[in-house]
C-alpha cells in the first residue's frame, strides 16, 4: 500500500523513436504518461473513459493517413507516367523541329541555310543520314527506310522464275526445302516427253528396267524393225535359227539354185556324196587322188599309162 505511483509501460516505446507518423507518435506518448494506482487491479482500470475515447480517435485517424498515403502512391506513379509520356512527346518535337528533309544529293545537304547544331537530314545520294554539328557531316547511319529486315520466312523451292517483292534479306545460314521428286522414275517410252514436273531427279535415282521378258525371235527371211518398246538385255541370245529336223539334210549337188530356205548352214555340215550320175558331164578336168600326170582316169575309176593303151 506505500508503493509510489508508478508510470505504466508503453506499448510500443519503439515508435517513440522511430514514430511513422505525428499521430502514431501522440498516441504512444499518451499511454506512457498513464498514472496506475497502486490500489488498481490492472492498467485499464487506471485509465479514465476519456482517454480510451481520444486513442480510439487517434486511431481512427491513424488509419486514415495509411489511406490517404496508399492514394498518394497511386497518383505519384500516374504523374510519373504521364512525365514519360511528356518527354517521348518533346523528343519527337525535337526531332521534327531538327529534320531537315530527304535530298537527292549530298551537296544539297551540305547547301541547306540556316542550319542550326542537331539538325539532321536524310541523303538518297549515300544512304544515311547526315548531321549539323557546325558543319554537315556523314554519320554513316544508315537511312531508316533503307535498313532491310532479316526474313523470318521458310525459303521457297525453285519453281517458275520471279523477281519477288519481298523487301527483307535471306540469312546467311537459310537452307531452301528439297525440291525433288518422290515418286519412281517412269520407263523410257518409244515417243519420249519433255516432262511437266518441277522436281529435279535424286543423284542416286534409278529407272526401273525397260528391258523385254519374252525370248528374242529368230531371223526371218524379211526382217522385222520391231514394234516394241523394250531393250534387250546384255546376255540375251537368239533360238538357233539352222534346221533342227534330222530328215531334213544338205541337198547334193545338182542345179545351181539360191535356195528358199530361211535357215543357216551348220558349220559341220556334210552334203551326201553322189554316187552315180546319169547324163553327161562336162568339166574340166578329173583328178584322182596319187595319179600322176602320165596316168590315165577310167570310167570304172581305174588308172592307166598311155603308153599301155
Amino acid at each position: 500500500m506505500n508503493k509510489l505511483p508508478t508510470l505504466a509501460p508503453a506499448g510500443k516505446l519503439h515508435n517513440l523513436i522511430h514514430p511513422p507518423a505525428l499521430a502514431l507518435y501522440s498516441r504512444d506518448i499518451l499511454l506512457a504518461i498513464v498514472v496506475v494506482s497502486p490500489l488498481a487491479h490492472s492498467t485499464s482500470e487506471a485509465v479514465p473513459p476519456a482517454l480510451i475515447n481520444f486513442v480510439a480517435q487517434i486511431n481512427q485517424l491513424i488509419n486514415q493517413v495509411n489511406l490517404l498515403q496508399q492514394s498518394i502512391g497511386t497518383t505519384e506513379q500516374d504523374i510519373t507516367d504521364i512525365k514519360n509520356d511528356i518527354d517521348t512527346i518533346n523528343q519527337e518535337l525535337s526531332r521534327q523541329t531538327h529534320f531537315r528533309g530527304y535530298y537527292l544529293l549530298n551537296s544539297d545537304i551540305q547547301n541547306l541555310p540556316n542550319s542550326a547544331n542537331g539538325d539532321f537530314a536524310f541523303s538518297a545520294e549515300s544512304g544515311t543520314v547526315w548531321m549539323f554539328d557546325s558543319n554537315w557531316y556523314n554519320s554513316g547511319d544508315i537511312l531508316p527506310d533503307q535498313v532491310t529486315p532479316a526474313s523470318d520466312s521458310t525459303p521457297l523451292s525453285d519453281d517458275t522464275g520471279t523477281a519477288g517483292i519481298s523487301t527483307e534479306y535471306s540469312r546467311g545460314d537459310h537452307v531452301h526445302p528439297l525440291n525433288i521428286t518422290s515418286t519412281k522414275p517412269p520407263s523410257d517410252s518409244a515417243s519420249g516427253s519433255v516432262g511437266t514436273t518441277n522436281y529435279y531427279a535424286r543423284n542416286d535415282d534409278s529407272y526401273p528396267l525397260n528391258i523385254i521378258t519374252s525370248i528374242s525371235p529368230q531371223d526371218s527371211a524379211s526382217g522385222s524393225v520391231g514394234t516394241t518398246n523394250y531393250y534387250a538385255r546384255s546376255d540375251h541370245s537368239h533360238p538357233i535359227n539352222v534346221e533342227t529336223n534330222a530328215s531334213n539334210i544338205p541337198i547334193v549337188n545338182g542345179v545351181g539354185a539360191n535356195g528358199s530356205s530361211a535357215f543357216y548352214a551348220r558349220h559341220d555340215h556334210v552334203h551326201p556324196q553322189q554316187l552315180t550320175y546319169d547324163g553327161n558331164v562336162i568339166a574340166t578336168k578329173f583328178i584322182k587322188a596319187g595319179g600322176t600326170a602320165s596316168e590315165v582316169l577310167c570310167a570304172n575309176g581305174d588308172t592307166t599309162t598311155i603308153a599301155n593303151k
